[in-house]
């Protein structure tokens, strides 16, 4: 069901257009974001079933999917390097995601246990693992994260 809802760049374009024409300025701004996907998703119905049989059809599948984990794992090293600045940082992030891809956990329960030990770890409440990194840890941990995404 939450797979299903809509992100927040859908509420937003709804919401500027209801804005910008009230109730219908929302409405053709929600039909114009949802629309092509719809169409799409309709218009390849007739064809999927025939389509997932075909082996060359299954191996672009395959390299969609492989694409779209190395984006996430890209999107993943980039954010470690704009949001990770301490070891209480550092402890979290790997926390959370180790409860999302290791341990099967949702990604909302991960995301709030994340929070918690954010909360606990945070320099006004117990202060734990508040360290700044040197360089040399930096990098280090860089390279050790490259190395476990890319194998």
């Amino acid at each position: 069901l939450a797979q299903s809802m809509p992100g927040p760049l859908f509420n937003f374009s709804s919401y500027i257009g209801a804005v910008y024409k009230g109730v219908a300025g929302a409405f053709v701004a929600y039909v114009g974001l949802f629309g092509p996907g719809v169409i799409l998703i309709f218009g390849m119905v007739p064809f999927w079933a025939r389509l997932r049989k075909i082996a060359w059809f299954k191996a672009v599948l395959n390299g969609v999917n492989a694409a779209a984990i190395g984006l996430v794992g890209a999107a993943c090293v980039i954010l470690w390097e704009a949001a990770i600045f301490t070891s209480a940082d550092a402890i979290v992030f790997v926390f959370a995601g180790s409860l999302a891809t290791l341990f099967n956990v949702q990604a909302p329960l991960a995301i709030l246990a994340g929070g918690v030990l954010g909360a606990i770890m945070f320099k006004d409440a117990a202060s734990l693992g508040q360290v700044e990194y040197c360089d040399e840890s930096v990098d280090n941990a860089r390279r050790l994260l490259k190395v476990l995404l890319w194998t």
